[in-house]
């Protein structure tokens, strides 16, 4: 995991600006994950910003890894270069997504259950998620035997437990308590 930087979140912000006056989001959402794919390796960074690689060269392999990519996609890519800030490339993507899912009303949330929910439980928390928020929900699922039983549910910074794993670990602190 890499730690999100503070000028990651000022491109991103220009970046939605700049898709906002076009509504090119998609286009920018293509371009974005081509830079993390692209600076997602610190060796893949010092060689796109090596002294050896030329703007043509430059522009040659992000055109191999986007061929469609727009003008003002591209001069992104060389505006981190010439600033040899390419390595915040996996921080602009990841605020960039996050304004993007702000912007189009989407939150995303990560369940976690003992057994895999099918697609009707999938459907009905996804709903009931949707009216509690007023928003769309992108629902992503984990499997995780530890948990017992019932499910946690994370959306942004906030947590619901209501795993069978923390039920137990509550009534044995209320029994511990009890017995003193």
């Amino acid at each position: 995991m890499f730690a999100r930087e503070i000028a990651g979140r000022r491109y991103a912000l220009a970046i939605m600006g700049i898709a906002h006056e076009d509504s090119s989001y998609d286009a920018w959402s293509s371009a974005i994950d081509a830079l993390e794919a692209l600076t997602n390796n610190s060796q893949y960074v010092e060689a796109l910003q090596s002294d050896g690689m030329t703007d043509e060269h430059f522009q040659s392999i992000v055109h191999d890894v986007i061929a469609d990519i727009g003008m003002k996609q591209i001069n992104l890519f060389r505006l981190l270069r010439s600033k040899r800030r390419l390595n915040l490339g996996p921080s602009i993507a990841s605020y960039y997504r996050e304004l993007l899912d702000e912007h189009r009303d989407i939150i995303r949330v990560t369940v976690r259950t003992a057994i895999e929910l099918d697609t009707d439980r999938q459907a009905k928390l996804r709903e009931q998620i949707s009216q509690e928020t007023g928003k769309k929900v992108e629902l992503s699922t984990i499997i995780d035997s530890s948990i017992l039983g019932g499910m946690t549910i994370r959306i942004d910074d906030l947590l619901i437990d209501a795993s069978t794993r923390t039920r137990l670990q509550s009534l044995r602190r209320e029994f511990e308590r009890a017995g003193r």
